[in-house]
């Protein structure tokens, strides 16, 4: 193990002040997916401060920085999202966002200023490091397809033959200073649902004239639900519809009805099972309804998986840098990360920071509310270094 933890650690208190800088000036300059231009120039501005070399081929909203070890050893890939979502911040803090409907809502902007304040560390410490170290500052992860998927398309990993990547969220559950760790499965995949029926509309009294696009949606949902009671899987699985419209009156049936809904899966096999049952419900409701059914499946994000035996590596790494106590178990979510992406190309390892502490950071994900410990960063900062220069 190549160490260096009281000059991580030293460095990651020095530093700490710059790092809130920077991530209060993206929170208050926040982008959405696909849009983050104004975010990467600034993070290539901060890197080129410090003296780090970056790669803008992959794209105008995406920075790769690069870090040259001084020792010889294998690539490391080192990852941060950058964008911001639709919500408008209602909190009065100094570095609220002065964009309207626009927050970093998800810790996007933490994790690129803990990646940021991790390079200035391990650009330091350049000649102490076996192999090349790769930031990645990636878009797009809030929106399907996502900018993992794009990057590895693209060929970032093959570039740069990166062997292994880690990356970190904000967890609003957790205190300052903890982190928490699982192998295997962690975050579900995630694919979008869309179905319309449509038909003859009509009045309500006369059914002989016309079809019945309401009921269908109706039995559609119902249908998929006791579907659900017959699948047998090791893992959870959800189908839920969020958003239904029928729009006529009370005694109009209309042409068109809809419902869109999500699905969330870990076994990849129950994934594609479901999908050909969702398409022969449709037909077989349409039918019964005197309607077609357009059913439309937008494929997400594939699960969140950490690499076992790198996963194991990992924690061992965290637990010389942090006490035994701030290391946790993390626990299986719902929610999807395209993160995954990497992970079905390289062994990956994907981790969870805690925030909330001085009065901050207990406000969920994805609230107008959101915020968090500041203190968080010394902690955030450090372990990245110090896992980056001995995984």
């Amino acid at each position: 193990m190549t160490d260096y933890k009281q000059e991580i650690k030293k460095l990651s208190k020095d530093i700490h002040a710059k790092v809130i800088e920077i991530r209060r000036h993206i929170h208050t300059n926040p982008e959405l997916a696909f849009e983050e231009f104004e975010t990467a120039a600034y993070i290539k501005h901060i890197l080129s401060e410090n003296g780090i070399n970056y790669d803008e081929s992959f794209g105008k909203n995406t920075v790769i920085g690069i870090i040259e070890g001084g020792l010889p050893g294998e690539t490391t890939g080192l990852r941060a999202d950058i964008d911001a979502l639709p919500i408008n911040e209602i909190n009065s803090c100094e570095y609220k966002s002065q964009k309207p409907g626009l927050m970093h809502a998800c810790g996007h902007d933490a994790h690129t200023a803990s990646l940021l304040g991790t390079a200035i560390i391990l650009q330091t410490l350049r000649q102490h490091i076996h192999g090349r170290i790769i930031l990645v500052f990636q878009p797009a992860e809030e929106k399907i397809p996502g900018g993992a998927k794009i990057l590895v398309e693209k060929g970032l990993l093959k570039k740069y033959d990166i062997k292994k990547i880690i990356g970190q969220h904000v967890l609003p559950e957790m205190k300052t200073g903890h982190f928490c760790f699982a192998p295997g499965y962690l975050m579900a995949a995630t694919d979008e649902l869309y179905v319309k029926f449509e038909g003859t509309g009509g009045h309500a009294a006369i059914p002989a004239k016309r079809s019945d696009t309401v009921l269908a949606v109706v039995d559609f949902i119902h249908e998929v639900k006791e579907m659900q009671k017959g699948l047998k899987s090791d893992m959870p699985f959800i189908i839920a519809f969020g958003r239904l419209i029928a729009d006529g009156v009370l005694n109009v049936i209309p042409s068109v009805a809809s419902a869109d809904g999500t699905m969330r899966t870990f076994d990849e096999d129950l994934r594609k099972q479901i999908k050909i049952n969702l398409k022969e419900i449709a037909e077989r409701v349409a039918k019964a309804n005197k309607c077609t059914a357009n059913l439309e499946i937008r494929d997400g994000y594939p699960s969140v998986y950490n690499e076992p035996v790198l996963t194991k590596k990992v924690i061992e790494i965290a637990g010389e840098y942090l006490p035994a106590e701030s290391i946790e178990n993390m626990e299986l979510r719902m929610t999807a990360e395209d993160f995954a992406y990497y992970g079905k190309e390289i062994p990956a390892v994907f981790y969870r920071m805690g925030i909330s502490g001085n009065g901050k950071g207990n406000i969920g994900l994805h609230n107008s509310e959101f915020d968090l410990d500041e203190e968080a960063f010394v902690h955030s900062v450090g372990l990245m270094a110090f896992l980056a220069m001995n995984i």
